[in-house]
């Protein structure tokens, strides 16, 4: 168990991929990025579309959350970049597919043109969203730390044994773990997107 009470399961990490938050604050960052979506989806769209590796992806989200206080005024939220674009690509897919859509998305065949993963973290994000498509859509239509989001994520963990390599060692918590799916999941609907209108 990880010190926030949340369940680990074994992933790698990007940046910051157990990040250290409660049940309440997990929540309560859920709702203020379901706001700045609300106010700013065109802001979102261009934040995820860029490389999370880059300088230049890590100052535009500064400038993203510090551009939305209105969301959540008098109020300190503290988060990692992965939970807040976690919850920024989730909140996307929510407005853009139904929970079946999505998972049909998901499943589809990429073998012909595979999505070239960014980090070790990104690789097995994309082979856990598309091993286990009706799972992770539903997944994202869970409440934040809640018992029917854990029994989600106990379905999806044996994937985990055939997404991760051999000999491999790296940790997550159930929010890491949901954040890096969600956004797995966003690029892959993007790319299929960019793909259909070219």
């Amino acid at each position: 168990m990880a010190q926030d009470g949340t369940d680990e399961a074994a992933l790698p990490a990007a940046t910051d991929t157990k990040p250290a938050i409660t049940p309440l604050a997990a929540q309560a960052m859920y709702n203020f990025t379901r706001c700045v979506v609300e106010f700013s989806r065109l802001g979102a769209e261009k934040l995820l579309a860029r490389d999370f590796r880059s300088d230049e992806y890590r100052q535009a989200m500064r400038r993203y959350v510090k551009g939305h206080g209105r969301c959540a005024p008098r109020s300190e939220l503290g988060s990692s970049q992965l939970v807040f674009a976690g919850n920024l690509a989730e909140h996307l897919l929510i407005d853009k597919f139904s929970e079946t859509a999505l998972a049909a998305d998901l499943a589809r065949d990429r073998s012909a043109m595979p999505i070239e993963a960014r980090s070790v973290a990104e690789g097995i994000a994309l082979c856990i969203v598309m091993q286990a498509p009706q799972d992770s859509a539903a997944l994202f239509r869970t409440e934040v730390m809640s018992d029917a989001e854990k029994a989600v994520l106990a379905n999806i963990a044996p994937k985990l044994s055939g997404c991760v390599r051999q000999g491999a060692e790296f940790r997550t918590n159930r929010t890491g773990l949901r954040a890096l799916l969600a956004l797995a999941a966003y690029r892959i609907a993007v790319t299929d997107t960019v793909e259909s209108a070219t």
